[in-house]
């Protein structure tokens, strides 16, 4: 009977020994396999990390590549317009010139809508003006006239454009506006001929 307890006891601590090596075996699985997660979880963030870079990379040298063509096409554009518009413009003020005032207009204005930052469109403005004021159309000179002492102020026709604005306010019947232009012209161009000009117009008015 003694024995028969002692071989009872002894199956129960094996029985009880196997059970707590496989519990721990179980753990130490359960514990490695968190680790393993871990770990793949800190690399899939750091390829999305690497992913985000790459395509930041790509976003700028797209912009990059972007800018490039852009002054690319800028130059071919101004080098277009250096050469064929100098063309154009001269034979619309060859026009001008002969006196065919109506061609001239026509010609001006396609040359200042094809070349609207070349070399020469504010010489192009100031003879569509005169084209215009040639035509007895003074709203429209002035109005061009305008453009250029506001877009233009380095331009060679300032002077000039100055004194046909007072030409053109004197036709359209605003005298005063003229009269203060051409003091303006005496004032900031003195002994020019459009000073000289200006002072003959203000000295007629004035009879």
């Amino acid at each position: 009977m003694k024995f028969k307890l002692f071989i009872s006891m002894i199956f129960i601590a094996q029985f009880s020994g196997c059970a707590t090596y496989e519990t721990q075996l179980n753990d130490s699985i359960q514990v490695n396999n968190q680790g393993i997660e871990g770990r793949l979880r800190t690399l899939q963030n750091e390829i999305d990390e690497l992913r985000k870079e790459i395509n930041q990379i790509n976003s700028r040298n797209s912009q990059l590549n972007s800018g490039v063509l852009k002054e690319e096409s800028e130059l071919n554009v101004n080098y277009d317009n250096s050469e064929n518009g100098k063309k154009e413009f001269e034979s619309s003020f060859e026009l001008l010139r002969k006196g065919n005032y109506i061609s001239a207009e026509i010609a001006l204005r396609e040359y200042v809508n094809n070349f609207p930052n070349g070399p020469y469109t504010d010489d192009a403005k100031f003879w569509l003006a005169e084209s215009l004021f040639s035509q007895n159309k003074y709203n429209e000179a002035l109005g061009m006239f305008n453009q250029i002492i506001n877009q233009y102020p380095d331009s060679e026709k300032m002077m000039e454009s100055i004194l046909k604005s007072g030409f053109s306010h004197q036709e359209l019947g605003n005298l005063s506006a003229a009269e203060a232009i051409f003091q303006r012209v005496i004032r900031d161009y003195p002994n020019s001929s459009a000073s000289s000009l200006a002072e003959e117009r203000l000295n007629k008015m004035r009879e």
